[in-house]
């Protein structure tokens, strides 16, 4: 498979909704969480919400692993391996505390950039459809190889 398509796929399968999952995470904890600029309550919350990315991570080794066995680059394998779950106790730490920040990091900018009301309004629906469309983007490009029975047409 070509590096671009690779790219294409890894961008609209998995780069955009993971992006998309940080931001509902930030939304829902901005939403849910009374004092949400608390330290405390934040500090939790984004535990809680690397919890959700692990898990999130879970449901897509499958396509995770095959894209990497796809492409030969280098530094598009290591981008791919950093959505893997099966990986060292180390890396897998490193990459769940990766989470974390990212997590806190979300929780503060959707804190930061969207008023209250665009928080417990439309916020999560548009993130969830930006999140759909992306998936099924991705999902047709690489229909073929990320099929369970790529023999069907």
């Amino acid at each position: 498979m070509k590096k671009s398509h690779v790219l294409l796929v890894f961008f609209f399968l998995l780069l955009i909704p993971y992006i998309c999952s940080l931001t509902i995470i930030g939304i829902g904890y901005n939403a849910l969480v009374l004092h949400s600029g608390d330290l405390f309550r934040s500090l939790i919350g984004a535990f809680v919400g690397s919890l959700v990315m692990f898990g999130i991570k879970a449901t897509i080794q499958r396509p995770v692993d095959l894209l990497a066995m796809q492409t030969n680059d280098g530094l598009l394998k290591q981008l791919l391996r950093f959505f893997s779950i099966r990986r060292r106790y180390f890396l897998l730490t490193a990459n769940v505390i990766l989470d974390f920040v990212l997590c806190f990091g979300a929780m503060s900018l959707v804190r930061y950039y969207l008023t209250l009301d665009d928080i417990v309004g439309n916020a999560t629906g548009v993130v969830l459809l930006v999140m759909f469309v992306s998936t099924c983007l991705g999902a047709y490009i690489e229909y073929d190889n990320l099929s369970i029975d790529p023999q069907q047409h």
